[in-house]
């Protein structure tokens, strides 16, 4: 399985094209995109990555079920300490009874 990485925009610009002078003149935009080589998240960031509120991020990291460090008063959440959380979650939900 190919491993992606989150990317996020650095810049844009628009630059109007040049053609005939009778046609009305259409902006070009151009986007770079860079792959993000963060090692750690803000809450609210992990929370996006997961797909999940950050509310329900906060019951996993205080049931501690995914690791954090602290940065002065900061709380971050380090990308392998999401692997590592997606790796020991259940692929399917357990059924009732079982």
């Amino acid at each position: 399985m190919a491993s992606t990485s989150p990317l996020r925009l650095i810049s844009t610009s628009t630059e109007p094209r040049r053609r005939h002078v009778r046609e009305v003149e259409q902006p070009v935009i151009n986007i770079t995109l860079q792959a993000d080589e963060r090692r750690v998240f803000s809450v609210t960031e992990a929370a996006a990555v997961l797909g999940i509120g950050r509310s329900k991020l906060y019951e996993f990291i205080a049931a501690g079920e995914l690791r954090t460090i602290h940065i002065g008063r900061l709380c971050k959440v380090p990308v392998d300490a999401i692997d590592e959380f997606l790796a020991t979650r259940p692929s399917t939900p357990p059924r009732p009874g079982a």
